[in-house]
């Protein structure tokens, strides 16, 4: 039986890894240079990997790779060359070739068509059924405010989460977890409660798809972060530039969330593409304020 704080050590290095993947997508990924950061030698840290997550991490980072491809395809007008670029592909042609053999389609077809996918994190979370409910939702009209605003030397402090194996678990309530997070954090951190996707909801695996939970930390906060905190949480800078904030109404959390985050990704972003990110990355700031359940925020431009 593995002991506890032998668990609590290997999940501590399963956050770094995280943190470093989404920090060098763009880049060459060294394995060397990853279990550096880890502070492991790599065949240590690709058998810890293993043992956790139940994946090579060769393979979860071409994973990872492929699922972000597939977020800037779907999400934004960017060339195959430039994806190629943002997740750390030598060529379009390279990348065009993975692409097609993990998602059995190629990467012009896959741009073309509207993605529903029954066994997505989106479809099993928002308890989307069918195809015709999800091209309702491309299709529905609702009125929405909006606004631009910069961010630049931001971060995210988060525990991650299991999103949807947690849903299936017995007794277990999404409430009372966020709750637990959140308060255990307010004691030690400033800054605006967050969540924020770490895989993708439309093209990662239901079983794999993880969320994170936390704080929304500026650069003084992030300088004055305890090694302790830094250990047990998951520490990730926000990309800079221009975003796109939408106010969710105010309305019972979870649904208004799930309705409205929905919504804007999907059927403005997505399918109307009324805005048109250079990026894709997105996150959730939740509300103090009674007028409004949360804000939206998806990268616009640098």
């Amino acid at each position: 039986m593995i002991r506890p704080s032998t668990i609590w050590h290997y999940q501590s290095i399963i956050y770094r890894v995280q943190e470093y993947l989404e920090a060098h997508l763009h880049q060459d990924i060294s394995l060397q240079r990853m279990a550096d950061h880890t502070c492991v030698s790599y065949h240590h840290l690709a058998d810890i990997f293993g043992q956790t997550e139940n994946e090579s991490l060769g393979g979860y980072i071409k994973r990872y790779r492929l699922e972000k491809a597939a977020s800037l395809l779907w999400y934004t007008d960017l060339s195959l060359t430039s994806i190629a670029e943002k997740t750390g592909y030598t060529s379009s042609p390279s990348l065009s070739k993975a692409f097609t053999q993990h998602f059995n389609s190629s990467p012009g077809t896959f741009r073309r068509q509207p993605k529903f996918l029954k066994r997505s994190p989106n479809a099993i979370l928002d308890g989307i059924q069918t195809a015709e409910a999800y091209q309702s939702i491309l299709n529905k009209e609702f009125d929405f405010e909006y606004r631009i605003e910069k961010l630049d030397n931001y971060y995210t402090v988060c525990q991650p989460l299991k999103m949807v194996p947690a849903f299936f678990q017995q007794q277990f309530q999404y409430d009372e977890y966020l709750e637990t997070v959140f308060r255990d954090m307010d004691h030690t951190l400033p800054g605006r409660k967050v969540i924020k996707p770490f895989d993708s909801l439309n093209f990662s695996p239901a079983n794999r798809f993880t969320m994170h939970h936390g704080k929304l930390i500026d650069g003084t906060a992030y300088a004055q972060l305890s090694e302790s905190v830094r250990k047990v949480n998951l520490v990730s800078p926000v990309k800079n530039g221009q975003y796109l904030v939408f106010t969710i109404p105010p309305g019972q959390a979870d649904e208004q969330i799930k309705n409205y985050t929905t919504l804007f990704r999907e059927n403005l972003i997505g399918h109307q593409k009324i805005f048109r990110p250079d990026d894709f990355f997105i996150f959730l700031v939740l509300s103090e304020d009674e007028t409004q359940t949360g804000e939206f925020y998806m990268y616009l431009s640098g």
